[in-house]
């Protein structure tokens, strides 16, 4: 083994040890700039004979490939890295934006002495970089380099486009550094004399308004004005052309996007889903993080705009900053190909929105890292009553989206639940024969995490049935989009546990449950050797969920993140000119649960049931026929 793996894999091996004992008492850390430990920090740059240098000193554009070298260590070792700061933060205060292990270049070790590169995003402010020794946890600043100037702090960065609930608009949000006055410019492809102008409007947070640590203290850096402008009166599934930005700061460049396609049962729609996607560094930096496929998937995803689809839904556990700013700076840069191209419609999950004591569920999860929704809620603007009641509903195609918060009360009495009812009443089946519910976790799971309350995944989906299976059954919704568990499961369509296949004209007579976990967080294992029986498809592969409906079919495919090799196919159908029963003399009546038929997971993660399993309509079969 070579000098530069040893070092490669004790590195690896260093920060897993770390991630297993750091913070005791806390989470486990999902991102490892949560170990920068600011209270044992050692500043002796001055006096270390090191030296550290950048290849360019100024950053043009969105972002710079730089190239990073160092030298005057008498030897390195396996804990020296190179970590990125904004240039006016203090290492005691605060944590580095992302850092790469010195052992990486293969004289380290040897010479003390070495090189790498980094991709450096335009974040509003100028930065620094710094040699440091000793680990995350008794970090040791060696030598700083010279600044690296950012040239254009106010261009317009982090575009996306989402919707409003509203037919023939759709919002452009992006950020700058300073406020300015924001606004949005759109045309019709090909005919961009004709430009449209619309005013936007500009939100921020302060450190003030985060409710803990780290996203109050090592993890905060300055948001900047993070603005909005919608775009209107657009006609349904046309090209336009669209800028962002203003006069005196500056304009993006011309972007492109096709307005969604008018409400009703004559569209045919493709769109995208996930769940707990995250964020990952293109230049290797923090490789340890468990988010590394995020950068398989998301590629996937602008491939997937390419190719045609229209929207993208993400449903909870969106960036994983939990409380690092910076990190959402990541995060819309990567994702950016694809949501500056389709409406990214969200949900808010765990790693969004929980922290003690603050309005959610859950009174003792410190899962945001101090963010308590405040970043998210200012950063996507979904369509929303108010900022902390995050529930919505929107049109698109034929289906109709019910987006919803397992984070907040949602049993019946509460605010929420009262929503959900009065939505999905009002849904006018003939306009929109599909409706889809969309929230952060699951309401059916196959999980070993049975124990532990209020969290735990069984005692939260039993809440879930209990408070809102009979609205779903009432007014026949047609599948939920979860996530949280971080795989990929498919459930019969189901009620009261129990497998309720199909009405004589190949309607479900049940929701299908879908949980999408799989986009990019480090998968997780804790399912049962015996699958349930109502679960017909449990997969530990990264992956992402193409959707497409018509008037008569809602198909479901689920791809590889890797290798775009098929996962998982099913298909819901309904006869042309389908209405909905009348809800009022639905009620659910009690079905026993069905608990003792189990069927073994196979060896690639439940593709096929050990001893038979039941069938499943896959695209281009009967459309009649049943969906168990």
């Amino acid at each position: 083994m070579t000098r530069a793996a040893v070092g490669t894999l004790c590195t690896v091996l260093l920060l897993a040890c770390a991630l297993r004992v750091a913070q005791r008492g806390h989470p486990p850390a999902h991102n490892p700039l949560e170990l920068w430990n600011t209270a044992m920090v050692q500043i002796s740059a001055e006096n270390s004979g090191a030296s550290i240098r950048c290849n360019v000193t100024v950053l043009e554009g969105a972002h710079t490939w730089v190239e990073v070298s160092w030298s005057g260590l008498r030897a390195g070792a396996y804990d020296d890295y190179i970590a990125v700061f904004p240039a006016g933060a203090d290492p005691l205060e605060s944590a580095p934006i992302k850092y790469q292990w010195a052992a990486r270049s293969p004289s380290h070790l040897l010479l003390g002495a070495g090189a790498t590169t980094f991709r450096l995003l335009n974040m509003r402010q100028d930065l620094r970089i710094a040699l440091v020794r000793n680990g995350l946890q008794f970090p040791v600043i060696a030598a700083w380099s010279q600044v690296v100037k950012v040239a254009h702090p106010n261009q317009p960065m982090q575009g996306h486009l989402s919707l409003t609930g509203k037919q023939g608009e759709v919002m452009v949000q992006w950020v700058t550094r300073d406020k300015g006055k924001p606004a949005v410019r759109w045309a019709i492809q090909q005919q961009d004399q004709h430009v449209q102008v619309a005013a936007g409007d500009s939100l921020t947070y302060r450190q003030a308004d985060m409710c803990g640590s780290p996203a109050n203290s090592s993890g905060w850096m300055e948001p900047g004005w993070l603005h909005g402008a919608v775009m209107s009166e657009l006609q349904p599934s046309t090209r336009y052309v669209y800028w962002y930005g203003e006069e005196e700061l500056g304009w993006s460049e011309e972007q492109h996007f096709t307005s969604p396609p008018a409400v009703g049962p004559g569209s045919s729609v493709r769109l995208l889903a996930v769940a707990d996607l995250g964020q990952a560094e293109a230049d290797g930096s923090m490789e340890a993080s468990d988010m590394l496929a995020s950068l398989a998937t998301t590629a996937r995803l602008a491939a997937e705009v390419d190719a045609g689809a229209q929207l993208l839904i993400h449903n909870g556990d969106i960036s994983y900053a939990r409380g690092f700013s910076s990190q959402w700076d990541a995060f819309w840069d990567q994702l950016g190909p694809t949501v500056r191209r389709v409406p990214y419609m969200t949900t808010v999950g765990n790693h969004e929105r929980d922290w003690p004591h603050s309005g959610d569920r859950f009174p003792e999860q410190y899962d945001s890292g101090g963010e308590c929704g405040v970043a998210y809620y200012r950063r996507t603007r979904m369509p929303t009553a108010a900022e902390d009641a995050p529930w919505f509903s929107f049109d698109f195609g034929p289906i109709h989206f019910l987006q919803y918060s397992t984070e907040h009360a949602f049993e019946p009495g509460s605010e929420q639940h009262a929503f959900i009812e009065r939505d999905l009443a009002a849904v006018d089946r003939g306009l929109t024969p599909w409706v889809v519910l969309g929230g952060h976790r699951p309401i059916y799971i196959d999980s070993t995490f049975y124990g532990l309350q209020p969290d735990g995944d069984q005692h939260v989906a039993q809440q879930l049935r209990d408070s809102l299976e009979p609205l779903l059954y009432r007014y026949q919704v047609d599948a939920t989009w979860s996530g949280h568990h971080h795989s990929y499961q498919r459930t019969c369509p189901v009620l009261r546990g129990r497998c309720m296949g199909s009405e004589a004209d190949g309607t479900a007579k049940a929701p299908l449950h879908l949980v999408i976990g799989h986009a990019g967080a480090g998968l997780t294992p804790n399912v049962h050797f015996l699958r349930p029986r109502i679960f017909k498809k449990v997969s530990l592969h990264h992956g992402y969920m193409v959707v497409e409906a018509n008037a008569t079919h809602l198909a479901h495919t689920v791809l590889s993140s890797f290798d775009g090799s098929l996962l998982d196919q099913v298909t819901l159908t309904k006869p042309a000119g389908w209405r909905a029963r009348e809800a009022s003399g639905h009620s659910m009546k009690p079905v026993a649960v069905e608990s003792a038929p189990r069927e073994a997971v196979a060896a690639d993660g439940g593709n096929q049931p050990v001893g038979g399993g039941r069938g499943e309509v896959l695209l281009g079969t009967n459309p009649a026929a049943s969906v168990e």
